[in-house]
């Protein structure tokens, strides 16, 4: 039973001393490990910053400790990206940020980005384009470093302005006023012409004007005057003053003159005249043989100082046909112009014929 005894006990022994051998080993075997690097550095990660890689093993899982233990350093605006390749290697990319300028509304705004648009810069400068706004780049163009966007802004206006148009002056001859006389008939209005002008402003200024059309939003008005061509105030006026011409106080057209005394005479209401008109203003007294009845005629003073006006031969007397008296004008009604007949008295005068009468 001894032996048997002492052989187990030899056993335990000789395996507690494997056993330490196997511990002084592995000890052995972590120290060369350590100072080799094998094991804690067992894994492969590459890393890329401006487009240079660079390997380096690590047994780091961060991947902010795994750039630091590589001494980069990462800016407030650059950005990474990590892909894990198979169990023991992994790719780090380094995005460094840089800066585009954008100048646009006076100001300048500088806008770190690791990359984008034209488009997406101007967001993140808070620049909005309006309809008309330009800048001096594509939107669309990936921008770069060093990159500077101008923005000029461009907007249209359409500015009125008006100007007057004068109006015109109409004159009609008015044969029952003297000369040197005028009268408004109708007031003249100035007209208004409006512009429509294009204004372009670049970046808040003027810079070009085009006029694009204009009308005439208000006509003018012709004013009207009515001027005096007689010599003095007719007493026999005319319905239509416009339709005797007269020259220097005379008419222009005419067939004859005959000139001689003429008298003033006035009659009855009702009364009639030789030819079996009314007697009227404007009607007179003629010798038939010399100025046949229903001839027109024009009768002013041969000084100018009187003026009869537009007459008819109508009447005779005994005066008239024995050639005492070339014509007797008829005032009117003896009740109203008895005293206007006296103020004429007898005068000299000079009886224009506008047209020959047929004898009524």
């Amino acid at each position: 039973m001894k032996p048997q005894i002492v052989n187990a006990k030899m056993n335990r022994l000789i395996a507690k001393n494997q056993m330490i051998k196997l511990a002084l080993f592995l000890m052995a075997l972590a120290a060369v490990a350590l100072m080799t690097g094998n094991l804690y550095f067992r894994d492969r990660v590459y890393i890329t910053d401006n487009g240079v890689t660079r390997e380096i093993m690590t047994s780091e899982t961060d991947v902010y400790a795994i750039l630091r233990s590589g001494d980069y350093t990462l800016g407030a605006n650059d950005r990474i990206t990590y892909v894990q390749g198979d169990e023991s290697t992994a790719y780090i990319t380094i995005h460094r940020a840089f800066d585009v300028t954008v100048n646009a509304d006076g100001n300048t705004v500088v806008v770190p980005v690791i990359g984008g648009t034209a488009a997406q810069v101007l967001e993140k400068a808070g620049v909005e384009l309006g309809q008309y706004d330009i800048a001096d780049c594509e939107l669309s163009d990936e921008v770069s470093e060093g990159m500077t966007i101008n923005v000029t802004r461009i907007s249209y206006n359409v500015r009125e302005s008006t100007s007057e148009i004068p109006f015109e002056t109409e004159y009609i001859d008015n044969s029952n006023l003297p000369i040197g006389t005028e009268n408004v008939v109708a007031e003249g209005k100035n007209g208004v012409r409006t512009y429509f002008v294009k204004e372009t402003y670049v970046d808040g200024k003027l810079s070009n004007q085009e006029l694009i059309r204009n009308v005439v939003t208000a006509e003018p008005v012709t004013q009207v005057i009515e001027r005096g061509t007689a010599l003095g105030i007719p007493y026999a006026k005319m319905d239509d003053p416009t339709a005797l011409k007269l020259v220097d106080g005379l008419p222009e057209s005419y067939t004859r003159v005959v000139s001689g005394k003429a008298t003033a005479y006035t009659a009855g209401y009702g009364a009639k005249t030789a030819s079996g008109r009314l007697a009227e203003i404007g009607t007179v007294a003629v010798n038939p043989n010399v100025i046949p009845y229903g001839s027109e005629l024009y009768i002013v003073a041969r000084d100018g100082s009187k003026v009869y006006g537009y007459a008819i031969a109508a009447d005779t007397g005994l005066g008239l046909m024995d050639g005492t008296v070339a014509v007797d004008l008829y005032f009117g009604n003896r009740a109203e112009h008895y005293y206007d007949s006296c103020a004429w008295g007898a005068v000299f005068v000079d009886i224009y014929v506008l047209s020959e009468g047929n004898g009524r």
